[in-house]
């Protein structure tokens, strides 16, 4: 799922759903690639050019995801049963991704007990879109059919509202304009912003404050931390129509080990408050790079 939540944040799982969304979108769009829908020139020779497909619109996009919090994707998505048979195998799904998880040698940590809550677990999807009608919680093949739709772009890129504002960075500000781009702005709506850190760990934390604004300005940033995480107030000076990425990092107390907390950070500009930013942190290391 195209979104930065603890037990998503491994680049290779980010990278897949950007890259899913961006295919899903450029698929129909003939510019994108040309040489792939070019009639052929030659196609005995070697420098032909051209493979004469055709331009296909996809109809929905679906997500899958590892999140942490499956409560508040109910209703995001259909659900599927395990315990349905295959007609094929016959052999309830659970048992055939059973058996498919015995072969991951170098991943398949689980218990016995494990593997059976995990593989008879509903299949659960999110819905991302669908240019066919139907709901988020519709079967994923409602109003799909073998005949093509033409091309329908999507929203794509837009610039900043004008004004001073104070947003997380890094992978939250990309999403933030990612999702719209795409529109798919509801899966924004399923998690805040959250992150994870090991006990004794630094998180990092990267911040922006953009000046859409005709004239430079001053903004203070003051944080509003749990007992035992420490940082000071800061002022910083933004060019007229300019950003600035704030890094931090900040370090957890080996109290609130095993326990979600949550960051706050409060900026004033000209005896103005923008809007806080806050960030939930579970305190908790399970051996993943999040």
């Amino acid at each position: 799922m195209p979104n930065y939540v603890v037990g998503e944040n491994h680049e290779d799982h980010q990278a897949v759903g950007v890259l899913a969304t961006e295919a899903f979108d450029l698929a129909a769009n003939p510019l994108a690639f040309p040489e792939q829908v070019e009639a052929p020139r030659n196609r005995l020779n070697i420098g032909n050019y051209g493979e004469g497909l055709r331009p296909w619109q996809p109809k929905k996009i679906y997500y899958v995801t590892d999140g942490a919090h499956f409560e508040f994707l109910k209703g995001n998505g259909p659900e599927y049963p395990t315990n349905d048979v295959s007609p094929s195998r016959k052999r309830p799904y659970s048992r055939v991704a059973a058996e498919a998880w015995s072969y991951y040698t170098t991943q398949n940590d689980f218990t016995e007990a494990q593997l059976k809550d995990f593989t008879e677990t509903p299949a659960r999807f999110i819905f991302g879109k669908s240019l066919v009608g139907g709901s988020a919680a519709s079967d994923v093949f409602e109003g799909v059919t073998s005949a093509p739709i033409s091309y329908i772009r999507a929203r794509g890129y837009e610039p900043p509202s004008p004004g001073i504002t104070l947003e997380l960075g890094g992978p939250w500000a990309f999403y933030c304009q990612f999702w719209r781009a795409h529109d798919i702005e509801h899966l924004g709506k399923l998690y805040g912003p959250e992150a994870q850190v090991a006990p004794g760990d630094t998180l990092w934390v990267p911040l922006l404050i953009r000046n859409d604004t005709d004239s430079s300005q001053q903004v203070t940033l003051r944080p509003s931390l749990p007992p035992g995480w420490s940082q000071n107030a800061t002022v910083y000076t933004i060019g007229a129509h300019d950003s600035y990425p704030v890094q931090l990092t900040v370090t957890p107390s080996p109290a609130h080990k095993e326990t979600w907390q949550t960051l706050t950070w409060n900026a004033q500009t000209s005896g103005q408050k923008l809007p806080p930013v806050t960030l939930r942190v579970n305190v908790v290391g399970n051996g993943l790079p999040q």
